[in-house]
């Protein structure tokens, strides 16, 4: 398929694109951050695969600008449209609510708008952030969506978007996302950028929990799902779940330094200044649409972790193996 990728510049971005394309996609990205007036020829894919990884250029694309959006679909006449982008920073979003609205309800809007009216697929990724986090279990796909934060509500403005204008849409809830490598900005890379910085303690909160999606794990779930046009809403999260102190624990146990490097629990309360958005007490998923159609290829979040550390941060790896670390 001809596959018009928005927002793909991100931390998903960097796993799904390469992965369409090494499925048979002719894909075609896009992000905010591009050059000005960048634009895709009309029949040549952007992604250019290298042997030894990937490189691709991004076209811009701005999903607030409804015309931009119809200048690529009616430039790249793509079957299927994928919109990853979006205002993540979960703060950003409770500080400026127009911003968020614009870029994360309109934006879903709008992509929208312009696939119905070419009759288009459209795949969109949202988050664990629409529930209100009151649910001890996981949440389901059939679980009632009551966001707590402006980030959330957006998201979820934008689900109902998509849902309500696109008949063949895909609405797919990630969670707490991992990787990325050099574009990520979230938990893991705060975690490593303090052990970098010859951190010995490190604070983590213990009383919010989740479930960490791996990207890579994602993108090739993601690739099955759209090949069997299998429409609808899901979640699409590793399995099992934790808190960031669990996460924060197991990077520390990968790498070997539980033993020179002390780890201490610490409520949300601890960080509120730094992270003033209210946030959910569990963002906990399963992903019981995708087990039913026996396309849950997601791995345990742990065995996630260890593979994006070893693949991706390889010289921490290294320091470990030349301390003698087991």
């Amino acid at each position: 398929m001809r596959t018009l990728v928005t927002g793909a510049g991100g931390m998903l971005g960097s796993a799904l694109v390469p992965a369409l394309a090494e499925a048979g996609h002719h894909v075609f990205p896009t992000d905010l951050r591009a050059p000005r007036g960048s634009l895709p020829e009309s029949t040549t894919p952007i992604l250019r695969i290298r042997s030894a990884g990937f490189s691709y250029p991004l076209g811009r694309l701005d999903v607030r600008l409804p015309h931009h959006i119809n200048d690529w679909i009616d430039r790249v006449q793509p079957d299927l449209v994928v919109h990853l982008a979006a205002e993540t920073d979960v703060d950003r979003c409770e500080l400026d609510p127009k911003h968020a609205h614009a870029t994360n309800a309109e934006g879903a809007l709008h992509v929208a708008s312009a696939c119905r009216a070419a009759g288009l697929p459209l795949a969109y990724i949202s988050t664990a952030g629409v529930f209100d986090g009151e649910k001890d279990e996981p949440y389901t796909e059939v679980d009632p969506a009551h966001p707590i934060n402006v980030y959330g509500r957006s998201k979820l403005d934008g689900e109902q978007h998509v849902l309500s204008l696109v008949e063949r849409s895909y609405v797919v809830r990630a969670g707490w996302m991992v990787g990325g490598g050099d574009r990520d900005h979230k938990f893991v890379a705060k975690i490593l950028s303090q052990l970098r910085a010859g951190a010995t303690t490190l604070y983590a909160v213990g009383d919010r929990w989740g479930t960490p999606t791996y990207a890579p794990d994602f993108a090739r779930c993601f690739g099955h799902m759209v090949a069997g046009k299998h429409y609808g809403l899901y979640h699409m999260a590793c399995l099992g779940k934790g808190t960031r102190y669990h996460v924060a624990r197991e990077i520390l146990r990968i790498l070997g330094r539980d033993g020179d490097v002390q780890l201490v629990e610490v409520q949300s309360e601890f960080f509120r200044d730094r992270f003033p958005a209210p946030r959910p007490r569990s963002e906990m998923m399963r992903n019981d649409g995708l087990t039913r159609l026996g396309l849950n290829r997601m791995r345990p979040w742990e065995e996630s972790l260890r593979e994006y550390l070893i693949t991706s941060f390889p010289e921490l790896c290294t320091a470990r193996a030349e301390s003698g670390a087991s």
